[in-house]
């Protein structure tokens, strides 16, 4: 130990000799440049496999809305930035191939009971894609009339008839067929009013013979739905599930995890290619609140999005 530490002293000494030498010997001050000196540390991690799908902003406040109104914007209530699209982010390390999405909905049919926590403002919800012309219902229920509509025109064989309320506008829908079951066990069709009936006009309410768009019922892989695929409701194209009883439609675009989606084609993912880790999409969002919602505050409903990774 010793002897290394005056090797090193020595060291020091016959440097600074050499620096007083050429210092006296030039008769001027020498500058030395200064020396990076560096060394490296490798750096290994191995990521695993884990999905996570992100849906920002967390939460949607469309505010007072009145009955008969297409909203589209809202207010992101924790900054209280106005918005009327959702950002879709891809989390986790994984590939996600599919998104599509579901949202709550009224366990019974609400119009006509007065009650605004009967209602689920997630029913009204309507999404796009930026490049979409339409806005497409997630997944919205619908139910029968429970009372006459007096200027309806019916097919001589119908069964029951009701409304689809899209916002402002409202078409008018039966069912015609032989069977009192609408699971495609037995011969059924679906009619519905292609031109929208709202307080400024009366629209299709000739489903006989007006403007109309007619299709059969089809089975399903579950005895209790039918199915009708690719239905125009005024030029968007829809699934539409008609319960066992027929008194019950299911209107989807972007669930395939709704009745009857095994058997029909017209529904569709929010993404249309892979989405890498890091990439995100948007959908477009609006709130189409229907006539006949009593004023008052609704209970909150959910919107879902779900993310696949094959």
């Amino acid at each position: 130990m010793k002897k290394g530490y005056k090797t090193f002293s020595l060291a020091i000494a016959i440097v600074g000799i050499a620096a007083l030498l050429l210092f006296i010997g030039t008769g001027e001050r020498t500058v030395y440049a200064a020396t990076n000196v560096t060394s490296t540390a490798s750096v290994s991690v191995t990521i695993g496999q884990i999905t996570i799908v992100d849906v920002t902003p967390k939460a949607m406040d469309f505010g007072t809305v009145y009955p008969g109104t297409d909203v589209a914007n809202y207010t992101d209530p924790t900054t209280g930035v106005t918005l009327s699209a959702i950002q879709i982010e891809n989390l986790g390390s994984t590939n996600i191939t599919y998104i599509w999405a579901n949202v709550t909905q009224p366990a019974s049919n609400p119009f006509g009971t007065g009650n605004p926590n009967a209602y689920d403002p997630a029913n009204f919800l309507v999404l796009k894609r930026p490049t979409d012309t339409h806005y497409y219902f997630i997944d919205r229920v619908e139910w029968n009339a429970t009372q006459p509509i007096i200027y309806l025109q019916l097919p001589s064989n119908w069964i029951t008839y009701g409304r689809i309320r899209d916002g402002y506008d409202e078409y008018f829908w039966a069912i015609n067929g032989s069977s009192q079951y609408c699971n495609g066990t037995g011969w059924n069709q679906i009619i519905i009013g292609q031109v929208p009936h709202n307080t400024t006009q009366t629209g299709t309410i000739n489903l006989v013979s007006g403007k109309i768009f007619v299709a059969n019922i089809s089975a399903t892989g579950d005895p209790n739905w039918g199915i009708v695929n690719a239905t125009n409701i005024s030029g968007a194209i829809y699934c539409v599930a008609v319960s066992k009883n027929c008194n019950e439609l299911r209107i989807y675009k972007w669930n395939p995890q709704a009745p009857g989606a095994a058997e029909c084609s017209s529904w569709d993912y929010l993404n249309s290619g892979v989405l890498v880790p890091g990439a995100s999409v948007i959908a477009d969002v609006q709130l189409h609140v229907p006539y006949g919602v009593p004023y008052g505050i609704l209970p909150t409903g959910t919107l879902t999005i779900v993310a696949e990774s094959l």
